[in-house]
């Protein structure tokens, strides 16, 4: 990479010099200009080192800054065809999902997703949990796994084929991300049960010693606990040049090991005379990984220590995280900053939401339309730069709070709305048609509605009803945060317990709070219109922003996916004939 830059640099030299002897051929110029041409080279790193140090580094979740690497200057990551520096794989089953949460706080400081990371966008990590895609346990967990997985965005299923074990799965997907511009130094392969110390193993590598050895290229190495059959998944560490090789010699028998790193490494081992693949550095490291003896006492080298399989019990993991003082890494510059929002927010985060339910109810209805209908939101939160969030604990909560469900999603916008300044709420059964449209659009027109910009910062909900019905659609809305909002939600809108299991619920509740003369100045009241910021899919006109499906009887699953077919046909082309309903 030096070297390249190196040769950037006189490249663009020399194309500067010889347009200078062009243009200054007859005259005596040239070397005067050459000698500014060398100061403006000599100068530029003072330049740099200067507009480095007037950037503060990002702060932690206590408010203090990370310790920054030598070279963690690259600080803005690639986003076309970004580099990590470690590919963390957790492999998990389907039902693990308290224990994801425990691994997704004590590695990554992710207690929830009220401020999600949209995309992993730091140099240093990139992680996933990988599952294998299987029939769900039941019911309950699988509608819990959904929910998660709609709210997280951080999982990814495989499909296991037959004769491929679950590190040769693991070992493809991340030649997959290799092969699909997401490129990284080093991956490491564990599981829920293994707490990992990712800053001690970082700077393991960069010293480049290892198990006592002097590692000459890291790109190479194979690192892990190899003793028996037992350690061996705990925690795997691969050079990024090591992937291949392992895949192109997968077929190594084994009886004692069905791992393909495991089946790799002991092939090699007792044949010392064979020729390692690609030159392939292999480090077996039982002091550095090692199974949890269930107590700290039991280990004869705690300062050694990078990873700790096998421990089940989550009071056990928070206690080896602070004795071995394991410290977090903060994987989306965005949870760098999560307090309330305010005017001095990072502008690393979006000041508008776009959120939804991920509460699958017990008859499943929506278990597939859900998934697809929550990606349709995260696509155009993605495309605009907005932050998505979909929630189900404030639904699931309901119960102890004697409501109806379909309160939590008052609750669930009463929790999300002071990290932003906008937030656009959509029912599951609502998805976006025209993507083009952008919030700052929509309310650039709302403005306009009520006459000017003086006149819209006195708007703080904005909602509409459609023509030939007496209810608004509340299945849509916009939402300003503020402390008229705040007084809104909670005494217009949560203090109607009249309204906990009887007539329509919230949506009546906010119906009638909008017409309170204390309230009913600063909402926009889209009367009668059906095209502003939301349609019924009979009613869709070409351009219409949010078709919602909200039928009177049944379930919205089929319709729903319909819709996200058509807005997928009007993406690829815009011109073709739209049958209604859409």
């Amino acid at each position: 990479m030096k070297n390249s830059m190196i040769m950037n640099k006189e490249g663009q030299s020399n194309y500067f010099l010889d347009c200078a002897k062009y243009q200054f051929r007859k005259i005596k110029l040239l070397p005067l200009l050459i000698a500014i041409f060398v100061i403006f080279l000599f100068a530029i790193p003072y330049y740099t080192k200067y507009n480095e140090n007037d950037n503060p580094p990002l702060v932690d979740l206590e408010g203090n800054a990370p310790p920054l690497s030598d070279d963690d200057d690259d600080n803005i990551q690639n986003s076309k065809c970004p580099n990590y520096k470690m590919m963390l794989f957790i492999s998990s089953e389907m039902e693990n999902i308290e224990k994801r949460m425990l691994m997704r706080e004590e590695l990554f400081g992710i207690t929830d997703n009220l401020v999600p990371c949209m995309k992993q966008d730091t140099s240093k990590i990139f992680y996933k949990f990988l599952i294998k895609k299987k029939k769900p346990l039941d019911d309950e967990a699988f509608r819990n796994f959904l929910s998660e997985k709609m709210e997280y965005n951080d999982i990814e299923e495989i499909t296991p084929k037959v004769g491929d074990d679950w590190e040769q799965l693991m070992l493809k997907y991340a030649q997959l991300l290799q092969e699909s511009c997401i490129t990284f130094d080093h991956l490491i392969l564990i599981d829920v049960y293994t707490m990992i110390n990712l800053e001690k193993l970082q700077d393991k590598i960069s010293s480049l010693s290892i198990a006592n050895q002097t590692i000459s290229n890291t790109n190479k190495m194979v690192w892990g606990s190899f003793n028996t059959n037992l350690t061996d998944s705990m925690a795997t560490i691969l050079g990024s040049s090591a992937i291949k090789p392992i895949l192109n010699h997968s077929n190594h028998p084994s009886k004692n090991y069905t791992s393909i790193i495991s089946r790799f490494y002991y092939h090699h081992l007792n044949h010392p005379n064979e020729k390692i693949p690609d030159d392939l550095i292999l480090i077996n490291d039982p002091l550095s990984i090692v199974e949890w003896p269930n107590s700290i006492k039991s280990i004869p080298c705690v300062d050694c220590i990078i990873a700790i399989g096998h421990i089940y019990q989550d009071w056990e993991v928070r206690k080896i995280k602070d004795k071995l003082k394991i410290s977090t890494i903060i994987p989306c510059k965005v949870r760098s900053d999560i307090e309330m929002y305010s005017k001095n927010t990072s502008k690393l985060r979006s000041n508008i939401v776009v959120m939804t339910s991920s509460f699958l109810y017990r008859d499943n209805c929506m278990l597939e339309a859900a998934p697809l209908s929550a990606q349709n939101k995260r696509d155009y939160a993605e495309k605009h730069g907005y932050a998505f969030v979909s929630r189900s604990t404030e639904f699931v909560q309901q119960l102890l709070r004697k409501r109806k469900e379909v309160w939590g999603k008052i609750d669930a916008v009463e929790k999300v709305l002071p990290y932003y300044e906008w937030l656009i709420w959509l029912d599951m059964d609502a998805i976006f048609v025209n993507k083009t449209l952008s919030i700052e659009d929509l309310l650039k027109m709302s403005e306009e509605k009520v006459g000017g910009k003086k006149e819209f910062e006195k708007i703080n909900f904005i909602v509409a009803r459609p023509i030939g019905d007496d209810m608004i659609n509340a299945g849509v809305f916009l939402i300003r945060n503020s402390d008229w909002a705040r007084d809104f939600i909670r005494n217009g809108i949560q203090a109607r317990r009249d309204r906990a299991y009887r007539g329509m619920k919230e949506q009546q509740a906010m119906r009638d709070a909008i017409k309170q003369p204390n309230w009913k100045p600063n909402v926009l009241y889209l009367n009668g219109d059906d095209h502003t910021i939301n349609t019924f899919p009979d009613r869709y006109v070409r351009g219409d922003y949010i078709v919602h499906y909200a039928p009177e009887e049944g379930c919205p699953a089929d319709p729903v996916l319909g819709g996200l077919k058509k807005v997928t046909m009007l993406e690829e082309s815009p011109d073709d004939e739209i049958i209604l309903p859409f």
